[in-house]
């Protein structure tokens, strides 16, 4: 609970907890929290926490994304959209489709690596341009 409650006050999101029951170690079991965090600060306040309440960070590790929202209008596949983020080392958080077959409009949150969103959106205007669609960027 002290853990848990450095995270909170932090701002952090759990996403998972996993239970090493097969490697208890001076009649601990070891447990790996998988957080989401606004920012790096956060997560350093978090650890010192943490680490305060007598609770050791045996080890963390960052992963800097960026978040972005793109509206895709025209007939473009989901499925082509998925595939193509995807293969782009990022990943689609959210998708909706709105408009019907008159006037189809693709929205997305995708989560991209820190530093990488610039490459991402020049790869996701070529693929509107192949598919015949405009892309609007919202981030």
């Amino acid at each position: 609970m002290r853990a848990l409650e450095q995270i909170a006050v932090n701002g952090g999101n759990i996403i998972s907890i996993i239970h090493r029951r097969d490697s208890i170690t001076s009649g601990y079991v070891p447990v790996s929290i998988n957080v989401e965090f606004p920012d790096s600060a956060s997560l350093e306040r978090a650890k010192r926490g943490i680490e305060a309440s007598g609770i050791p960070v045996i080890e963390a590790e960052t992963l800097e994304k960026a978040i972005c929202t793109i509206l895709l209008i025209g007939a473009v596949k989901i499925e082509d959209l998925l595939r193509r983020v995807h293969e782009l080392g990022s990943r689609v958080a959210e998708v909706s489709m709105t408009g019907g077959l008159t006037s189809p409009c693709i929205k997305a949150v995708i989560e991209a690596p820190s530093g990488k969103l610039g490459t991402l959106l020049a790869s996701l205007e070529r693929f509107a341009d192949e598919h015949g669609a405009l892309l609007i960027t919202e981030w």
